[in-house]
């Protein structure tokens, strides 16, 4: 008997401290997808954050993806490619290489494409499908 109650107790400790970590309700996202050109052709290797208006805490989640070489991203927010929630953002680009290792990486993008205030893009995402995205550097 005494076993038993061990036992329940001890599971239910288990089960209570395995949720804790998946207490926070997540936002419903939406697929998006994208593509960055730089002037007219496809900038590889960038990461594309999206960066809420409505949400400048820490704890927001910043929607991203990675650039292939056609330049196509598809958002993560909290799993793989499962895009973003809905509202509006400010997106950012940047494309960081390490020409040199003693010089450390270095963005080859424009520093204003970095920062949400000045790259001059935005985005709005919807319930539902989304049109792709698309935005285009200019040097």
């Amino acid at each position: 008997m005494r076993r038993t109650v061990f036992l329940l107790v001890l599971g239910g400790l288990a089960v209570s401290l395995a949720s804790c970590g998946q207490s926070e309700a997540r936002t419903p996202t939406f697929a998006v997808t994208g593509r960055v050109l730089d002037g007219s052709k496809p900038l590889a290797n960038a990461t594309v954050v999206f960066h809420p208006l409505d949400g400048a805490d820490a704890v927001t989640p910043r929607p991203r993806g990675k650039t292939d070489e056609t330049g196509t991203f598809r958002l993560t927010t909290y799993d793989a490619d499962d895009g973003a929630p809905a509202g509006q953002y400010r997106v950012t680009v940047e494309q960081w290489a390490t020409p040199n290792p003693e010089q450390g990486p270095v963005n080859r993008v424009p520093a204003k494409y970095a920062n949400p205030a000045g790259s001059g893009f935005t985005a709005d995402v919807s319930t539902g499908p989304n049109e792709p995205k698309l935005f285009t550097l200019k040097r």
